[in-house]
């Protein structure tokens, strides 16, 4: 980088920090495995390159200037940060730890119902579920990898499709009972609608069925797709799910579909992460794992092996 040409050698710095700890030349010389003449030299070095004194040498002390108290903490704090990367590169691919995010209605009515076959055959990893609804900022947040709703344009990210998201209207069959019957797409201004209002999911597929959205004012705003599917599920209202989420509870009768019409919003299901993840076995390994269960439910085999 042009920014560092002429800049002073890290060991300086090293030296400088090890003076400036010890209040010694000759400890510091000693910690370094040179000579005190060495470590005499690289001060004066940096000195003359930054054209003050960091240190004043009074009879047999070594004080730091001024100068040399407001470099300090810089050296320390720079040094510490390197030295932590370092040992974070260095530890990435043994750790015993992996950090998976997800969204919150991906983990609870998908993945979590999943996660058996890993914890019985692998006691010894942690696996840690990072829930939130916002895209992982992976440098940040100590995520490894993630499952992320959207169209596969992420930035410096490696991403792998999963699943598509077909949305569709579900309700408690329970609801029906209770009021207007639900037999064409018209009967449900006679429901209350449960809307997430961060997406318009429900004007398109309002909009696919040929009713134009305005005739539908009843809505219940929920802002959590995880409590709204358990509204749902409570008879509140009819939502607009995604199939492969609440597949379970389509599946036992919970919840039905009044309709064939799907819509796929637009996006699908990824697994998000930055390239180097792929040098920890355990992101490998749950990366493969998850491949395999979103296979075998595509192909329909509740028996097939996935780990």
């Amino acid at each position: 980088m042009d920014g560092f040409k002429g800049f002073p050698s890290l060991n300086f710095l090293n030296t400088f920090e090890s003076v400036a700890r010890h209040l010694s030349f000759t400890n510091a010389a000693k910690e370094l495995f040179v000579t005190q003449a060495a470590v005499s030299h690289q001060i004066k070095a940096l000195e003359e390159y930054l054209g003050v004194k960091l240190f004043h040498r009074e009879k047999r002390k070594v004080l730091l200037s001024d100068e040399g108290q407001k470099l300090l903490p810089s050296v320390v704090s720079g040094l510490q940060g390197i030295a932590d990367s370092l040992e974070n590169i260095r530890n990435y691919e043994m750790e015993d730890t992996i950090v998976v995010g997800v969204g919150s209605s991906f983990s609870a009515n998908w993945l979590v119902h999943r996660l058996g076959a890993v914890y019985q055959k692998y006691p010894e990893v942690n696996l840690h579920l990072k829930i939130s609804n916002n895209d992982p900022d992976f440098g940040a947040d100590g995520t490894d990898l993630a499952v992320v709703w959207g169209k596969g344009d992420w930035q410096g990210l490696m991403c792998e499709k999963l699943m598509a998201v077909e949305f569709t209207p579900v309700c408690s069959p329970d609801l029906l009972k209770k009021t207007h019957p639900l037999k064409t797409p018209e009967d449900l201004i006679h429901y209350p609608l449960l809307d997430d209002p961060d997406d318009n999911i429900w004007q398109e597929w309002l909009e696919e069925a040929g009713i134009p959205e305005r005739k539908y004012k009843r809505r219940t705003i929920i802002r959590d797709s995880n409590v709204l599917i358990h509204s749902t599920l409570e008879g509140h209202g009819i939502a607009l799910c995604a199939v492969g989420i609440v597949q379970e509870y389509l599946d036992s009768g919970q919840l039905i579909r009044p309709f064939d019409l799907s819509i796929t919003g637009g996006g699908f299901y990824y697994l998000v992460y930055p390239e180097k993840a792929l040098r920890k076995p355990l992101v490998r390994l749950f990366k493969t794992w998850l491949l395999k269960e979103v296979w075998k439910d595509e192909s329909g085999d509740p028996f097939q092996e996935t780990l």
